[in-house]
């Protein structure tokens, strides 16, 4: 293949679906004598660009992001710790905490529709300097609870600010970072989403032990504030909005190059026709950035809002069509939400029965049963990001060097496998009334397979529909946070009727079934992008952001 971009809208759309594209060239080598790597999306040559910041921007940018990640996630995970306490000091019960539970995801549902296409609009910064502040206010607020109505309407006001993390951090991976880095960005994240679910509960247990439940709500409201400062001092907005006139958002405008290609066999790269006029390609060995643009002033770089002149409207239905009108969107919604059930049921579980006897633990000594879960998902990510993407390297090679979203799916029959052996080890143990180590081991297994079948699903969606990633991620929030709704109604019932053993036989065959649905990806996934194309390239047309 000549060393030519590809640049036609309409070429693009007959040749490939979208997501599929010429990552390894065969032909051109690094000073290590690596095979070069393509970058995309195709990069322009405005420094002010996102993808074309220094590490040092990115790392900055990304940094804050993760740790927000943190506190949101710590605040939607330490309440239950804290039930054996807030019993006694709020007059409640074990059932109304439950429900209190489910309040917060009734906001957690909520918040991505109404703050991601804020964010879509106005840009990043506006959303997490709000969604930060209304964190700040609702820990302080649980700080000083003092009624059920207070825990229910603080829960609701808690989810509302916390659900736009979901959405909001996918799409800033996008604005940031090429495709072969989005894996371990992605890792990053659920690593942070795990510390916050797992580890930093178990020093709020701590807390709580030593000082009582509200000064760990204290704690996490001093946090948040740190973070609030960043984002308002620091953190710089990553919505790109081109300052050359016919340049967009997805890559350079050229017509010097018309891509052609025989549907009869996908596997083949296309066949060119060029112009005396020829294009290098943007990768990893050359890619030139315009000095004659200047750099974005600290006042462009920190302003509140970044407003452009798309209708804010569909972006609030447009999540739904993308969610039933893309299997990639609704296959990543269905491994999300069962993996929160299954960890809203882990959590809910431990509150329940480890107070009781054989166990009789402390609130501290909940904390700690979140070590296993969060080992295991440490492994789970790095196991899903960073070897998610440099398989998707081997498996491009081993495709003549083009790259498909499903590759990253390859490496998920065994976490799957170990998900669905944790949650049933998880109940049986427990059942049985075994040592702690048994459920935590069985924490380990499912963390592992949480970690890893996230990630890679979550950069499926990012790989294949980039330019819809806010409206995806909208709608796969929105479902992950729905079918929570009722889970916290549905453990107790379910306990008295089956049993703790039988539970988790029923969860884990159901995890089982959930994360085969890869199996029908991996073979079907492309043509289910083919057949999406239009329907994904109309989208784009309507948002302004599709190639010309």
């Amino acid at each position: 293949m000549a060393d030519t971009i590809e640049v036609s809208s309409s070429a693009e759309r007959n040749d490939l679906p979208p997501g599929t594209f010429l990552l390894i060239r065969e032909d051109e080598y690094d000073l290590n004598n690596q095979r070069v790597v393509m970058l995309d999306p195709v990069p322009t040559s405005d420094p002010n660009e996102p993808l074309n910041w220094s590490t040092a921007r990115k790392t900055v940018n990304f940094t804050i992001v993760l740790g927000m990640t943190v506190v949101i996630f710590t605040a939607l995970s330490v309440q239950a710790i804290f039930w054996q306490q807030m019993v006694v000091d709020l007059h409640v019960t074990y059932t109304e905490l439950n429900r209190a539970m489910s309040v917060n995801f009734v906001g957690l549902a909520m918040g991505c529709y109404l703050f991601i296409p804020l964010a879509k609009k106005f840009g990043r910064r506006p959303i997490y300097i709000v969604s930060t502040m209304l964190m700040v206010a609702t820990s302080f607020w649980s700080a000083s609870l003092t009624s059920l109505t207070d825990l229910y309407v603080s829960n609701l006001l808690q989810g509302l600010a916390g659900a736009t993390n979901e959405a909001i951090v996918e799409i800033t991976i996008a604005d940031l970072f090429f495709v072969h880095h989005r894996g371990r960005m992605n890792a990053l994240y659920m690593i942070m989403v795990m510390i916050g679910s797992f580890l930093s509960p178990m020093a709020a247990g701590t807390q709580a032990t030593n000082q009582g439940w509200r000064w760990s709500y204290r704690t996490m409201g001093i946090f948040n504030v740190i973070f609030l400062i960043l984002f308002i001092f620091v953190y710089e907005e990553t919505k790109y909005v081109p300052m050359i006139t016919g340049q967009s958002q997805s890559g350079p405008e050229t017509n010097d190059t018309i891509t052609k290609s025989d549907d009869s066999d996908r596997k083949q790269p296309p066949q060119t026709e060029t112009k005396p006029t020829q294009i290098v390609e943007p990768s990893t060995l050359h890619h030139e950035i315009d000095s004659s643009i200047p750099i974005n002033g600290w006042r462009k770089r920190l302003a509140l809002a970044t407003p452009t002149q798309e209708s804010i409207w569909p972006y609030y239905y447009r999540p739904i069509y993308a969610l039933f009108s893309f299997p990639a969107v609704m296959y990543t919604a269905l491994q999300y939400a069962s993996g929160v059930v299954w960890l809203t049921i882990l959590s809910s579980v431990l509150s329940l029965t480890f107070p009781l006897p054989p166990y009789s633990f402390t609130s501290e000594q909940i904390g700690f049963m979140s070590v296993g879960p969060f080992i295991g998902n440490l492994i789970g990510s790095i196991y899903g990001g960073v070897l998610g993407d440099w398989s998707i390297l081997y498996f491009s090679r081993k495709n003549k060097g083009y790259f498909e979203p499903e590759m990253r799916l390859y490496i998920l029959p065994i976490p799957a496998v170990f998900m669905t052996g944790g949650l049933i080890m998880f109940g049986a143990t427990i059942a049985r009334g075994m040592h702690w180590i048994y459920p935590s081991i069985a924490g380990v297994f499912f963390g592992f397979g949480l970690g890893s079948i996230s990630d890679a699903a979550l950069t499926l969606v990012i790989d294949s529909y980039r330019e819809i990633t806010g409206d995806a991620f909208t709608g796969i929030a929105f479902m992950r946070n729905a079918v929570s709704i009722g889970i916290p109604f549905a453990i107790s019932p379910w306990i008295e009727r089956d049993g703790l053993q039988n539970m988790f036989i029923a969860c884990g065959f159901i995890s089982l079934a959930i994360t085969s649905l890869m199996i029908p990806m991996i073979f079907w996934g492309k043509d289910a992008r083919r057949a999406s194309a239009a329907r994904y390239y109309r989208v784009m047309e309507k948002q302004g952001t599709v190639r010309h």
